[in-house]
């Protein structure tokens, strides 16, 4: 077995000098002592033996830079700085390097990290077989509560009135949308099949029934337009209200909130973060309204023509809901991961260019450019594990009301052989679940 005292606890890499240029170092904390690899020496100091000879690190950051002291005492012996993109790392080695003391001198078993190696996205330590990061994969896993949607209400209540014209245009035009289906029956069973019958059509009844698929159609149109432009109305000014509301709070943070946080994370918070509600707001959760509604009231029309054809129609939809739910988890932590990875892109971008003047004159271009194709290598790894869930996940669904549709025509055609229901019915049904599944 190795020796417990040569399994590091933490690392980290700093990237500054004693005059602040760039240079490559490592700072490693062993369970005994604390080894110091920067300009081309190595260093060590054992942990406190005794309590009157005590090591002690402190970290504190200013103006974008970092910076390690390390005390015997109260005489300082060594000083490290680091630039902000280590500053989580170092934040991690000050924490275990305390622990590590309190070993020393009281002799509790010190905790380490299986590994040194951290996570590109949260900057925790990987574990050694190369798997996914424990700390971001704990994070998406936990579902957040639906309730915590409810704290927009504040941001909507100056719209509520808006909203609940939104409500009512969404519900006409739901119950326009389902006219069409039901006018065919007569269409069918009144004019075609009577004329293949050798009946002459009533010309009065044909017009009535097209102005009223022509009426209906309108009215959907025009209360779905009303829908979706009031809806994104409001959703944009409540994304823009939580835009302010989040930089205002920003604004009043402490500045060791700034130096554990990227500036590529800050900006998603307020910038993509809040367009993802107003997009949630202004659609997703229009159409999921949209599409509850017109299950419920297709399932009433269908049962109250034909129970047992409404019952064949429902066939696949457990089978739906059952992907669904098997699907779900991934697709959100896929998504998840998705704003992360891209955050670390925004970060590296929002280092570079606005200290590109720095860069150049430190000749660090093939440094930033490495972190960069780093990132986009995690992003594009990342999307390409969504991307195949995603994929498979829509043509099964497909194929499963493919399937529905098939189910319903072959009972359909039964029932119609059997007298039991005409074909306008039937034609009624294929219309139904159409809009029923899509």
């Amino acid at each position: 077995m190795p020796d417990p005292g040569s399994i590091p606890l933490a690392t980290l890499e700093v990237d500054l000098d004693r005059q602040l240029r760039y240079a490559k170092g490592t700072l490693v904390l062993h369970a005994d002592r604390l080894v110091d690899r920067t300009e081309g020496a190595e260093r060590a100091w054992p942990l406190g033996a005794s309590p009157d000879r005590t090591l002690s690190l402190r970290h504190s950051d200013h103006a974008g830079l970092g910076m390690l002291e390390l005390f015997e005492g109260d005489r300082r012996v060594q000083v490290w700085r680091f630039t902000l993109d280590a500053n989580a790392a170092a934040l991690r080695l000050a924490a275990q390097f305390e622990a590590a003391q309190q070993t020393r001198l009281h002799g509790t078993p010190a905790a380490r990290d299986a590994t040194i190696e951290a996570c590109p996205t949260c900057h925790a330590t990987l574990p050694r077989d190369g798997g996914e990061c424990p700390a971001c994969a704990r994070e998406l896993r936990e579902v957040p509560s639906t309730w915590v949607l409810l704290r927009l209400h504040r941001f909507a209540k100056p719209y509520r009135w808006q909203l609940a014209l939104g409500i009512v245009l969404m519900l006409g035009g739901t119950g326009a949308r389902l006219v069409p289906p039901y006018l065919t029956i007569p269409l069918m069973d009144d004019v075609l099949v009577p004329f293949q019958s050798g009946q002459h059509i009533e010309r009065s009844l044909v017009v009535t029934l097209l102005a009223g698929l022509f009426g209906a159609s309108l009215v959907a149109w025009f209360l779905g337009w009303m829908t979706t432009w009031l809806l994104a109305f409001v959703s944009e000014r409540v994304a823009a209200d939580m835009r302010t509301a989040s930089f205002e709070h920003l604004l009043g943070l402490s500045l060791d909130y700034f130096g554990a946080k990227r500036t590529g994370d800050l900006m998603a918070r307020i910038g993509s973060d809040s367009d993802r509600i107003a997009i949630f707001l202004s659609i997703h959760a229009l159409d999921f309204v949209t599409d509850a509604l017109m299950l419920v009231m297709t399932s009433v029309i269908l049962f109250s023509i034909d129970p047992w054809l409404a019952l064949a129609t429902l066939v696949p939809l457990p089978v739906i809901a059952w992907l669904i739910q098997a699907v779900r988890g991934r697709l959100r932590m896929g998504f998840e991961k998705i704003g992360r990875v891209w955050s670390d892109l925004t970060s590296v971008l929002a280092d570079t260019i606005p200290g590109i003047r720095v860069v150049k004159a430190f000749a660090q271009e093939r440094r930033e450019a490495q972190r960069f194709r780093q990132a986009n290598r995690v992003n594009l790894a990342v999307n390409d594990r969504l991307n195949r869930t995603w994929s498979l996940f829509f043509p099964t669904v497909t194929l499963l009301t493919d399937i529905g549709v098939l189910v319903v025509w072959a009972f359909g055609i039964w029932q119609v052989s059997q007298g039991q229901i005409t074909v306008g019915v039937l034609t009624a049904f294929i219309a139904y679940i159409g809009r029923f599944y899509v």
